[in-house]
């Protein structure tokens, strides 16, 4: 089944609308707030990374042909100010968008162990605001990703799986004998770009876009599946129906969920 990813310039505008209900929800939960997601961290440890990713993100972008930048170099700090905190989250977003658009998508920039083309950042920062995003609205206590277009979600699940089976070496819990799961986002629209079958090999997880009978079957809204996969929400919270051998789903959670 042949997958249509968003446009680069879609996930650019996706990171400015992301950062931005980060932020509202961000001010809502108050900076003490912890992160149930991520428990070791406050609201404000959250942001704090957030808006550093972003301007890491814009300084290994600025810099076409070099390695990744270290991160945490000549970035401004977050202010201690609450009202001030939003301000300096939506201008890591514009940073950070503005530069890949001055790059151009097919330049070839840092990424994780090789050079990536710009465009491979739009889409990575899109997801990372995405997934934080859904941290802080679940701190704050608001409904989480409910306005996100499916295709965006369903292509931030696409991403997550990708980014685990690259990691695979140091994920043995994901090491199996071809035990299957098969994941369907049910949303209209969204056709082969919402279904796949991961395969626990002795090497670790495959993935591939499919619709077949598997050991156990993953269904729900795309935005509920990203949020479940990356151990944000229960399955049972958020519509997600999980049938067969659900032991595969919680197996992926526990040592998969990033």
């Amino acid at each position: 089944m042949a997958r249509m990813s968003p446009s680069t310039e879609r996930f650019l505008d996706e990171v400015v609308l992301h950062t931005t209900a980060f932020a509202d929800a961000a001010h809502t939960a108050g900076q003490d707030a912890r992160v149930p997601s991520c428990p070791d961290w406050t609201v404000r440890d959250l942001a704090e990374h957030l808006g550093g990713v972003h301007r890491w993100c814009a300084g290994t972008v600025s810099r076409p042909g070099e390695k990744l930048v270290r991160r945490g170099v000549g970035d401004a700090p977050m202010p201690e100010s609450v009202d001030e905190v939003a301000t300096w989250l939506l201008e890591g977003a514009a940073t950070v968008t503005q530069t890949i658009r001055d790059a151009g998508e097919d330049t070839l920039v840092g990424g994780f162990g090789t050079m990536v083309p710009v465009a491979f950042w739009a889409r990575r920062q899109c997801h990372e605001t995405l997934v934080h995003r859904a941290d802080a609205e679940l701190a704050a206590g608001v409904p989480v990703l409910a306005d996100v277009a499916p295709e965006i979600a369903a292509d931030a699940v696409d991403e997550h799986l990708a980014m685990v089976v690259r990691s695979a070496g140091r994920r043995p819990g994901l090491r199996g004998d071809g035990e299957t799961l098969h994941l369907h986002a049910t949303d209209e629209g969204l056709d082969g770009s919402g279904e796949w079958v991961v395969t626990l090999d002795a090497e670790g997880p495959r993935v591939e876009h499919a619709h077949r009978k598997s050991d156990a079957a993953v269904r729900g809204p795309a935005r509920a599946l990203l949020t479940v996969l990356t151990h944000r929400e229960r399955p049972e919270d958020v519509g997600v129906d999980v049938l067969g051998a659900a032991e595969l789903l919680e197996r992926w959670r526990a040592h998969g969920g990033v």
